[in-house]
């Protein structure tokens, strides 16, 4: 039976040599995918240092908005409280400027009617003077003495005030 136990050992010699290359390429495969997963987590590692730089990047750019905004909305505040300010300084101009028209206005009405009383009185005493010239020149026909009698009167002109 040497012949069948030669064949038996070379059939679990080629099984195991089968067996051998099965586990060599699983090895290999084994190898090549912990190669493959290592660069994996190289490159991963990579992106998350990366991605932490960007997130302190982001952190600092947020804080600097941040502060900037601050500044601005005090800016602002400011503007708002002076524009405030001037609006109602503006409004008591104009109710002073308002009160001195309507003072302003009274008083050019009063002196419209105070001037509209002197032209009237003007009137009045030019038609008396009128008259009393028409009289005197009635009374001068009439009788010679008077004449030497007038005294005469320079005429001045009128002052009216101004």
């Amino acid at each position: 039976m040497p012949p069948m136990r030669d064949r038996n050992v070379a059939k679990e010699l080629a099984l195991v040599a089968t067996e051998v290359d099965s586990l060599e390429k699983a090895l290999v495969l084994a190898e090549a995918e912990r190669a493959r997963e290592a660069e994996r987590r190289k490159r991963a590692d990579a992106n998350v240092q990366e991605l932490r730089q960007q997130l302190r990047h982001a952190r600092d750019r947020a804080k600097a908005a941040e502060r900037e905004l601050a500044g601005v909305n005090a800016r602002m505040d400011a503007a708002e409280h002076s524009a405030e300010v001037n609006e109602r300084e503006l409004r008591a101009r104009l109710k002073q400027a308002d009160e001195a028209k309507k003072v302003l206005r009274h008083e050019v009405e009063q002196i419209e009617r105070e001037r509209r009383a002197l032209e009237l009185n003007l009137r009045e005493v030019l038609a008396n003077l009128r008259q009393a010239g028409q009289e005197a020149d009635h009374s001068r026909a009439g009788s010679p003495a008077v004449v030497d009698e007038a005294t005469l009167v320079t005429r001045r002109p009128a002052d009216n005030g101004w």
